[in-house]
């Protein structure tokens, strides 16, 4: 049987009642454990606008992404990041999709509706090759990339978004994270539909880029929200509209 469908908005921080952000927790306490319920809600009073799916028919909460903004100069270039702290999802809807594609949809629109020159991205770290996957299959140029080694330019945005959003738990050497927090982490379940996976060629390729996902390590992931940045499948799902 199909999962009922799902009905998408995308929301700023004051629509985020306490209910809502308590459905919000248990979801995000399926896949991540150790991770304080109210130190998730002191991340949300910093949010530019989150992603919310739920059951059509229910209204039930079925899934989320947390997005967070941040602009500076790097290397004489304005840059801007949006930067996805959460995006979760019910297991029984992972093969929708519509969760990702509703908030990379929303982050390019406002990538091109910007005439700044600002230079914008996409950042999000992954522990898992759920959440990496989407680098190689939306973008041309990103990173962690098995073969196309990190720009200058490109390693400085990303060093800087490790040290602005992850502190002294990020390692520029090797672009990852290590929360070092004893008690958190992947779940049982988390790690055991991880584990059942990892005998296919491309999570292969994902455990030689980050070696230590099994002990909750996550690698910084990044890319350039523009146009030619796009893969053929990406210019199929977010199509550059038409000037008028």
């Amino acid at each position: 049987m199909n999962p009922r469908p799902l009905l998408t908005s995308v929301v700023g921080p004051t629509a985020l009642t306490p209910e809502l952000r308590a459905a919000m927790f248990v979801l995000l306490s399926v896949w991540f454990e150790g991770y304080g319920e109210d130190y998730f809600n002191e991340e949300l009073a910093d949010l530019d606008h989150c992603v919310l799916q739920r059951d059509a028919e229910t209204g039930e909460l079925v899934g989320f992404a947390t997005v967070y903004r941040q602009e500076s100069e790097i290397d004489r270039r304005t840059v801007g990041v949006y930067h996805t702290a959460h995006c979760i999802l019910q297991r029984r809807y992972w093969g929708s999709n519509g969760l990702v594609r509703s908030m990379v949809a929303e982050l390019l629109d406002r990538a091109r509706a910007d005439r700044s020159g600002r230079v914008w991205y996409w950042s999000y770290s992954a522990v898992g090759y759920r959440s990496y996957r989407y680098m190689p299959m939306l973008f041309l140029r990103h990173t962690p990339h098995a073969e196309a080694p990190l720009g200058d330019f490109d390693r400085s945005v990303r060093d800087w978004v490790g040290r602005e959003c992850f502190a002294q738990y990020y390692d520029d050497e090797t672009g990852t994270v290590d929360w070092n927090w004893q008690g958190y982490g992947l779940t049982e379940e988390a790690r055991a539909i991880s584990e059942a996976k990892l005998d296919s060629p491309a999570l292969a390729l994902f455990r030689r880029l980050n070696p230590r996902w099994a002990d909750s390590v996550e690698i910084l992931c990044q890319a350039q929200l523009h146009d030619d940045n796009l893969t053929p499948f990406a210019r199929r799902w977010f199509p550059a509209r038409q000037a008028a």
